[in-house]
């Protein structure tokens, strides 16, 4: 096989630069770069990694040790744990012991062998000296998962105690008479702080226990069913709650009780079983960042880690005698697709049939200015920006309908009930799919050595995520082939110009970037110095970027999927297009330059002139569940139950959703006057755009377009 050494004598390069070319190190230039590359290619050299990390003295490995891959637990968080140490820079093993000690005591002495970093294990052994006198590493470097046993120094760990107490509280308040519980061996500690707890609260009810080792759990499942069945069977894991579906199937003429069971923050819905969540994906990325923290020395010291449990799902009472409909005005938005495909499961879970009145943007604005034309509605969903202008008018204060509508008032973050939900301190509409602008970037594209390299060239600095609007532009143009030929996009970013809002949107991030404030003592205006900065930068933004005469964003989102741009600018609720497109896994995101992203997106209210209350408040309900909330995510909409970014799937999805929530607190829209009375935002908003648009068809000055502002702007009151 060719070595470094052949590359860098065709290549006609020292064996130093050929060497750092081929391992990603030190200052190379592009020249050099592609002639490595290129001799690399001819010669089929290929990088013996296992070797280079022999010589280095650590594989920078790390051994994970489960009794099951079949098992939905040990999966999800096997996935965590992988995605988590590949991003910083090890390597996973996996080994499976079937919970038999001879296995796990054979994958040691195997994993003796080798040089790893770390190990993480669900064990069956009884001591965890056996792996301490067996591995040598660091103990610290050893983590024991869910089962606790003697000597372990590090041990992380669902709370099972919490869990069957708070099993017990449902059971308990349920009524239920009869109990089943099926888990694994009670030798394991999970397990027995499981079942312990649920006993301890469950005293007095009739409870059929039943625990086995996996392997022998299928045969022993058909026992419940032999003699009358319990009421309801508790089972400590998926895997067994499946196998009581297949004895009953085969074993049983009675009707199948229902299942409450120990599973994943995301699973198969089913209508016969009630989840208890526990996130082993997010558990699996945190034992990677512990493990991760320990090897490099930067973990204080800790024995025992108890992770949180996410609970019970909110059941949602099926209440199929109830009859009714309700009309939701709404505008089209991948959100409203999300709903079409859900409302069935509204219908089927509540009675209600629910009917989508889709309009536009501007036709819903219509709408909500004549009450003689939102009587035909009960759910109405308006843009944000619009909730303090039209909100007591078009809403019933939401306060004091329903007791579990009051709590999900209560437990909305500060922000949102200012921006989404309160007027006045009284509480008109629920976020419904709030949105934040957000920069979304081909990573590919910025990790790329060689495009790095030539930025370097050019500008004498590294290629890097702009935080300014100064910065920004001069990414952009790095990415527009009418500046630069070698580029690998058409251009750095797209700008729409068919509507004065959004243009007026893509000014206003930038003037707050340059802390403008927009409402004063006297009223509304620009800071004209900081306006004027603001609008020079949109300015050239525009002059380099794809134009679109467009009044939506859909066209620029469409671009970037495409691979024409490398960045957009955009906000959360218009992009989940992106995460399907080809260069999906390519994505990155992070906040908009300047650090003051504009809030957008909608919320819901009900109709001040609806007589469907009732109905109407059950849909609200229904629309902010967990579970309803992770369909709609799924499906490439936007919710405001933040408990979504629990979901592993959406969060593979949609990586910049955790992000978004967390800017969501320094995201700006403003509304309302300093006293709290809100102006029409609308307005507002087309006075800014109106008059930027003068000045990109040269019919005005700068100077004069903010004054022309300011001027206008003294008119909303």
């Amino acid at each position: 096989m060719a070595t470094i050494k052949d590359i860098a004598k065709l290549a006609g390069v020292s064996h130093g630069t050929a060497s750092n070319v081929l391992n990603g190190k030190g200052v190379v230039s592009v020249e050099k770069i592609q002639l490595v590359e290129e001799a690399a290619r001819k010669l089929g050299y290929k990088m013996n990694y296992k070797a280079k990390s022999l010589r280095s003295g650590a594989t920078n490995s790390v051994s994970i040790i489960i009794p099951s891959i079949e098992a939905d637990e040990y999966a999800q968080m096997y996935k965590g744990l992988d995605k988590t140490l590949t991003k910083l820079g090890y390597q996973t093993h996996l080994y499976i012991t079937y919970d038999l000690p001879q296995n796990e005591k054979n994958i040691l002495k195997k994993i003796a062998a080798e040089r790893v970093a770390g190990i993480v294990t669900i064990t069956c052994l009884d001591d965890a000296n056996e792996y301490y006198e067996e591995i040598m590493i660091p103990k610290e470097n050893i983590i024991f998962v869910n089962r606790e046993i003697k000597h372990a120094e590090r041990l992380v760990s669902f709370d099972f105690e919490q869990a069957g107490s708070e099993i017990a509280a449902y059971l308990s308040a349920n009524h239920y008479k009869s109990v089943g519980i099926f888990c694994d061996e009670i030798k394991f500690s999970n397990e027995k702080h499981f079942v312990d707890s649920i006993l301890n609260g469950l005293k007095g009810t009739a409870i059929k226990l039943l625990h086995a080792p996996l392997n022998l759990s299928y045969n022993q499942s058909f026992e419940f069913f032999a003699n009358e069945s319990p009421e309801i069977i508790v089972t400590s894991n998926l895997s067994r709650a499946y196998l009581l579906k297949q004895a009953h199937f085969f074993g049983s003429t009675q009707e199948i009780p229902k299942i409450l069971s120990l599973g994943l923050t995301q699973t198969a819905y089913d209508d016969n079983l009630i989840i208890y969540r526990q996130n082993y994906h997010l558990l699996g990325n945190e034992i990677a960042n512990l493990l991760n923290n320990q090897v490099n020395h930067a973990q204080e010291e800790y024995k025992n880690v108890i992770f949180e449990n996410n609970g019970m799902t909110n059941q949602i009472t099926v209440q199929p005698n109830n009859k009714g409909t309700i009309t939701i005005l709404t505008i089209s938005s991948p959100t409203t697709d999300a709903l079409k495909k859900l409302l069935p499961h509204f219908a089927k879970t509540t009675g209600i049939e629910a009917t989508l009145a889709i309009r536009s943007y501007e036709e819903i604005y219509e709408i909500l200015t004549n009450s003689a034309n939102y009587k035909l509605y009960d759910i109405i969903r308006m843009d944000m920006a619009w909730l303090s202008w039209f909100g007591q008018d078009v809403y019933r204060p939401l306060s004091h309908l329903d007791n579990e509508l009051d709590k999900l008032i209560q437990t909305l973050p500060q922000h949102m009930k200012h921006n989404y939900s309160e007027i006045e301190e009284t509480a008109y509409a629920l976020p419904f799919d709030p949105s934040i602008q957000m920069l979304f970037y081909r990573k590919d594209l910025f990790e790329d050595p060689k495009i790095k390299r030539i930025y370097y060239e050019k500008y004498k600095k590294q290629l890097a995520i702009p935080e300014d609007f100064e910065t920004y532009n001069e990414v952009i143009k790095f990415f527009s082939k009418s500046h630069f030929n070698d580029s690998p996009t058409s251009f750095g970013t797209s700008v729409t110009l068919g509507k004065s809002e959004i243009v007026a949107a893509e000014f206003l991030t930038r003037y707050y970037a340059e802390d403008g404030k927009l409402i004063h003592d006297n009223g509304l205006s620009l800071h004209p110095k900081k306006a004027k900065k603001a609008l020079k930068n949109y300015l050239e933004t525009v002059s380099v970027a794809q134009n679109l005469n467009e009044a939506w964003w859909g066209e620029a989102v469409n671009s970037f999927a495409r691979g024409e741009t490398a960045i957009i600018i955009g906000f959360m609720n218009h992009v989940s297009r992106i995460a399907h497109s080809d260069f999906g896994n390519f994505i990155g995101s992070a906040s908009v330059p300047g650090g003051k992203p504009l809030l957008g997106g909608g919320v819901a209210g009900i109709s001040k002139h609806s007589e469907k209350i009732d109905e109407a408040v059950r849909f609200l309900k229904w629309v902010n569940n967990v579970e309803i909330a992770e369909q709609i995510s799924l499906l490439g909409g936007t919710s405001a139950n933040r408990d979504v970014c629990n979901n592993q799937t959406i969060n593979t999805l949609y990586p910049w959703l955790s992000e978004a929530y967390k800017t969501n607190l320094n995201g700006i829209r403003d509304t309302k006057f300093g006293d709290g009375k809100g102006f029409n935002a609308k307005k507002l908003e087309q006075i800014i755009g109106f008059s930027i648009k003068n000045v990109l068809d040269n019919m005005m000055d700068i100077d004069h377009a903010i004054e022309q502002i300011n001027a206008n702007l003294a008119t909303i009151t």
